[in-house]
């Protein structure tokens, strides 16, 4: 059964590069050993005192009452037995220093005069609130919102030799653990929801390695989508035109996400899961070439997430301003202020 929630217009997206990526994590309460199995008479990798934080493997799962865990000496994995820690749910502690809080605030618009940089400092003394975690993959980067459970921005690169590869899709679908446990979607959070786990970087284009491959296949590259008539339908022949646009022009960039329509002055959506993952109105992607600097294009597409069997995606060709105004995000702006006021403002008269 499905639940309603109402969502602002206006999404604030908070940027913040964290240093490590750590998902739930323990803190040792008493002075405890790193093992190199789970048994109490295997050899000792490393003495950890009262207070220390250690990074959980093998997503939290006990061997014999022994997490698994980073040793924070050696960066040897081991374990450490369950009544000598305490786990807790979220990024593991780092302390913060006056760089990495300004680092967290870089936005391109903003210039930190040294006022600034005080007033920063003494407010984020003990960390920045975090909205968006945002990862760094091989094949694609990602801010996924932690409320929503789904990526509200994947982007990556693609060029004509990454789809030479041979990778093969495995479909290893799984949760992403260097999301903290609370803010991420689970695999059970789809089952029986009646929406397929829809990739925003489809495994089409990433079977340049195995790896690549595999990654696309975390829960942060998803969003819920409708199945029959979109995901695989409409929404796979935007994805495969995508491919052969790739083939054409030799290298692209591809931004999909999810959007909340405003309808009503309201903007309701509905949830699956016990995690609570957000099901979107509407999908967005956008497709920039860039190859010449002097003549950047794009094409913008926003369509409805439901059942489009028949439709063409050309139909739903866009501005890309549209797209800025539905999902409360700025896009492209590394391009000159100039340059990209005219791509974005312009909606191709058709397909490339």
């Amino acid at each position: 059964m499905k639940k309603y929630f109402n969502l602002y217009p206006a999404i604030l997206i908070a940027i913040l590069w964290a240093d490590v990526n750590y998902g739930d994590y323990l803190e040792v309460h008493r002075r405890a050993a790193i093992k190199t199995e789970a048994g109490s008479g295997a050899e000792i990798i490393e003495r950890v005192e009262p207070q220390t934080c250690v990074e959980l493997l093998n997503e939290g799962r006990q061997e014999n009452g022994y997490y698994q865990v980073r040793a924070p000496g050696t960066q040897e994995s081991g374990y450490i037995y369950r009544t000598f820690v305490r786990r807790y749910y979220g990024d593991m502690p780092v302390p913060e220093t006056e760089e990495s809080i300004i680092r967290s605030l870089a936005d391109p618009r903003l210039r930190f005069t040294e006022e600034l940089r005080r007033h920063a400092i003494r407010h984020l003394s003990i960390g920045k609130p975090q909205a968006v975690h945002e990862r760094v993959l091989e094949g694609y980067v990602l801010g996924h919102d932690g409320r929503l459970k789904i990526p509200v921005w994947v982007q990556y690169e693609l060029g004509r030799g990454d789809l030479t590869g041979t990778a093969a899709r495995k479909d290893d679908f799984r949760a992403d653990a260097s999301i903290p446990f609370r803010y991420r979607a689970e695999l059970d959070d789809y089952e029986d929801s009646g929406f397929d786990r829809g990739h925003m970087a489809p495994a089409g284009d990433m079977n340049r390695s195995e790896k690549v491959m595999s990654e696309s296949f975390l829960l942060s590259n998803m969003a819920p989508q409708v199945g029959e008539g979109f995901n695989q339908n409409i929404w796979r022949d935007l994805e495969t035109a995508v491919r052969g646009w790739v083939q054409e022009r030799g290298r692209l960039t591809i931004i999909t996400g999810p959007i909340f329509a405003v309808e009503n002055s309201r903007v309701s959506y509905g949830v699956i899961g016990r995690n609570n993952v957000a099901v979107p109105t509407h999908f967005y992607k956008i497709v920039v070439d860039n190859n010449d600097p002097d003549n950047v294009q794009a094409l913008a597409f926003m369509m409805p997430n439901r059942a489009l069997s028949g439709e063409n995606y050309a139909d739903y060709l866009t501005t890309i301003d549209a797209i800025e105004t539905a999902a409360g995000i700025d896009f492209l702006s590394a391009l000159p202020a100039a340059v990209q006021h005219t791509v974005e403002s312009n909606r191709a008269q058709g397909l490339w």
